[in-house]
C-alpha cells in the first residue's frame, strides 16, 4: 500500500503560511507608522551676541529687571518659536505652553541658562512631534525634550543631563521618538535623566 507524504507536509505548509502572514502585517505597520524624520531650524546665538534672526516683539520691566519676548524663524509646518529672556535667563518655547505641562523652567530648576541656537525637530510623515533643544548654564548642559500637540501647544517631556561618558544626543532622541508621540502633558511627570541641574 502506497502511503501519501502530503499530510506531512501539512506542518511545513502552514508553518510557512503564518510566517508570511506576521511579515505582512509587521511591514503593514510600519508603513502605516511611517518614517521618522528630523529637520533643524535657527534661533540668535546668545551665547556669541550674534543677533538677527530674531525679532523682539514685547518688552517690559526696568534697567534692573527687564523682560523681552522675541519671535523666532518657525519651525517646520510653522511651529511658532518664541524666545523669552529674564534676569539672565534665557528660554525658548514652541508654540504655546501647556497650562499644566512642564516648562523649560522647571525642567532646567530655574537656572540661569542661554539656549543653543540649533533646534533639532523630530517629525513622523513629515508632521512635528517632539523638538529637542540644549541649554548651557555654568560648566553644564541638558537637553530639553519637547511634546508638540495637535493644537500647537507644547510642554517639556523630559530632561536629559549631558554627563561626561554618556551620549546625551542619543538618550534624547530615543526618547523623543520613543515616549514623546504618546506623552500626555497635562498628567505625566517629566522624565528626568542624570543630575538635576541646579542654579551655580
Amino acid at each position: 500500500m502506497r502511503t501519501s507524504s502530503f499530510p506531512n507536509l501539512l506542518p511545513v505548509f502552514f508553518s510557512l503560511l503564518y510566517l508570511l502572514i506576521g511579515q505582512s502585517t509587521v511591514n503593514a505597520a510600519q508603513t502605516s507608522a511611517g518614517a521618522v524624520t528630523r529637520a533643524y531650524s535657527h534661533i540668535d546665538d546668545v551665547r556669541t551676541n550674534k543677533k538677527g534672526l530674531c525679532k523682539v516683539i514685547r518688552t517690559s520691566g526696568d534697567d534692573e529687571y527687564s523682560e523681552a519676548e522675541e519671535r523666532c524663524p518657525s519651525g517646520p509646518s510653522g511651529w511658532p518659536v518664541t524666545m523669552n529672556s529674564f534676569d539672565a535667563r534665557v528660554y525658548v518655547r514652541f508654540g504655546r505652553q501647556e497650562p499644566n505641562g512642564g516648562s523649560v523652567s522647571d525642567a532646567l530648576n530655574g537656572a540661569f541658562a542661554d539656549p543653543h541656537s540649533v533646534i533639532e525637530w523630530r517629525l513622523l510623515n513629515g508632521r512635528p512631534f517632539a523638538a529637542i533643544h540644549r541649554y548651557y548654564f555654568g560648566d553644564q548642559q541638558a537637553l530639553t525634550i519637547h511634546r508638540l500637540n495637535d493644537n500647537m501647544t507644547s510642554c517639556v517631556a523630559a530632561v536629559v543631563n549631558a554627563e561626561r561618558g554618556h551620549d546625551a544626543n542619543a538618550e534624547a532622541v530615543r526618547i523623543a521618538d520613543e515616549i514623546v508621540p504618546t506623552f500626555r502633558c497635562a498628567s505625566e511627570k517629566m522624565i528626568i535623566v542624570g543630575h538635576v541641574a541646579q542654579n551655580p
